[in-house]
């Protein structure tokens, strides 16, 4: 192991050990939450970007400062608690312009008791998912392993604070990095204030919430089918301009750019009536109807979905 990756792994493991930290492609950083939220942080020649900040049930900025001294910015995809949980420990955001008023609120705290619940499900489920990849598939470097999560219900100090954003995302808005920008894409249907960025002349795709290599979210309140089948589309149509497609969620953090052609396909399929669903349950625990596809799957609203369009994720 090399000094720069011990020093990492010694930041991640100040930080309870929670953040798996990696060097992707030169300058680009994954700061993982396995298998919860995937953040990304690209360094250019004169400022860094940190695309989006996580769950903020540990402090993110500590793992940002071991990897660059320049000056940071958090670019936010969208306003869900799951991206914003560290923007304020950083002075500076930008968001789309719809995001604004909802970074500005503190995240509820039942939201976040809701989620907890999910992540300790999900551990609950963890040993046997574990002990069948070890045995036959081999598919989860040791590195990856989802973290026990470091709040419970019995001891749940979490917060998540608002945060002032002092400028905005508007389709094309570009982000200078120096050697390198970030190209803002209007991306809604997950949520109104949702985009994705596009890393020039590096052809790399980050894609928010757009698209993901499980289940996608289109079950909320303020989500909309049809706006997220034309945001699919329009991603399609930049296959030619990617070669790697960074992911927000779930552990296959990069996929190739066939696959945007795969999610418009599936929410065309979905509009279309072609889709096949299934019953199941959200982050927040609420009934959702699933269309599965072949690498992934949408989610749509159920019978028990909230009203309520404040402080949702994913």
């Amino acid at each position: 192991m090399g000094h720069r990756e011990q020093q990492l792994d010694e930041i991640s493991e100040a930080a309870g050990g929670w953040f798996r930290v990696r060097e992707v492609e030169p300058g680009i950083w994954l700061l993982a939450e396995p298998p919860h939220v995937n953040t990304w942080l690209v360094v250019g020649s004169d400022r860094a970007a940190l695309i989006d900040s996580g769950l903020g049930v540990r402090p993110i900025r500590p793992v940002v400062e071991a990897i660059t001294d320049l000056p940071v910015l958090v670019v936010n995809t969208h306003s869900h608690f799951d991206h914003i949980g560290g923007n304020h420990e950083f002075d500076q955001i930008l968001i789309h312009p719809d995001g604004v008023a909802r970074v500005a609120n503190d995240v509820p705290r039942e939201l976040l008791r809701e989620y907890i619940e999910y992540a300790e499900e999900m551990e609950r489920s963890l040993p046997s998912y574990l002990a069948a990849d070890r045995k036959f598939f081999f598919s989860l470097a040791a590195a990856d392993q989802p973290r026990k999560f470091p709040v419970s219900l019995d001891n749940n100090t979490w917060q998540i604070p608002g945060s002032s954003a002092n400028g905005v995302l508007r389709d094309g808005y570009v982000v200078d990095l120096g050697g390198r920008t970030l190209r803002a894409i209007a991306t809604p249907g997950h949520s109104p204030d949702h985009v994705a960025l596009l890393l020039e002349p590096d052809g790399v795709l980050f894609a928010g919430d757009a698209v993901s290599t499980g289940a996608i979210y289109v079950q909320w309140p303020e989500s909309d089918i049809e706006s997220f089948a034309n945001s699919a589309e329009r991603l399609a149509g930049l296959a030619s301009d990617v070669h790697v497609v960074l992911v927000h969620h779930w552990l296959r953090y990069a996929t190739l750019p066939f696959f945007l052609r795969e999610v418009a396909d599936g929410a065309h399929d979905l509009l279309s009536g072609r889709a096949n669903f299934r019953p199941n349950r959200d982050c927040a625990g609420q009934s959702v109807r699933e269309a599965v596809f072949d690498e992934f799957s949408i989610f749509l609203p159920g019978e028990e979905m909230v009203n309520e369009s404040e402080g949702v994720g994913r």
